[in-house]
């Protein structure tokens, strides 16, 4: 696990595409937030491969997983980018993932703006993502495994790195209003 940490904090991007003149102001709009160019950038070299990811504040950290062609951060799809601004915009569907708890974590709800179609949300802290290869954390090429193999590496690997922040004193997202340290 600490090689895979050493890896999140070496290599990490600002999650958020923010406004030119204020770095702590994402923008999104109804689709969704924007990732910040430089993690778009990445992001596009490994979103159709099996990865983890970790995107964190000062003292809160999601981890989580994915396998699927595409990955799990788009902004038109219910995932992460686009809940997030469904839950600012309080547009979620009643069967929608949860993830107010980030918002909160991460921006101050009372600051959003309308501006044309662009919108913003004043940030607490400098939000920042990692993208993990799966070849870093399971030494092997994904290509010659099934996708139940995969599934398992990424669950496994998932589930241990939780554990392993767990023990640190930070607010895991994963876990709805908890603090790591009452797991």
């Amino acid at each position: 696990m600490e090689q895979i940490k050493e890896y999140i904090t070496k290599n990490n991007f600002s999650l958020f595409k923010t406004t030119s003149n204020d770095k702590l102001s994402a923008q999104f709009d109804s689709r969704g937030f924007h990732f910040s160019e430089d993690a778009n950038t990445f992001y596009s070299t490994i979103k159709n491969d099996p990865h983890l990811y970790v995107a964190f504040g000062d003292n809160s950290f999601y981890i989580g997983k994915s396998f699927q062609s595409g990955g799990r951060w788009k902004r038109s799809h219910y995932y992460h980018l686009g809940i997030l601004a469904h839950e600012i915009l309080k547009t979620c569907k009643i069967d929608d993932q949860y993830h107010g708890h980030w918002v909160d974590a991460w921006m101050h709800r009372e600051t959003f703006t309308i501006e044309s179609d662009v919108y913003s949300i004043a940030l607490k802290q400098d939000v920042r993502i990692s993208f993990i290869p799966f070849s870093l954390y399971s030494n092997k090429d994904f290509k010659k495994l099934s996708k139940k193999e995969i599934q398992e590496i990424n669950k496994s690997t998932e589930k241990q790195l939780i554990e392993s922040y767990g023990n640190d004193d930070i607010d895991l997202l994963n876990i709805q209003n908890r603090k790591s340290t009452s797991l």
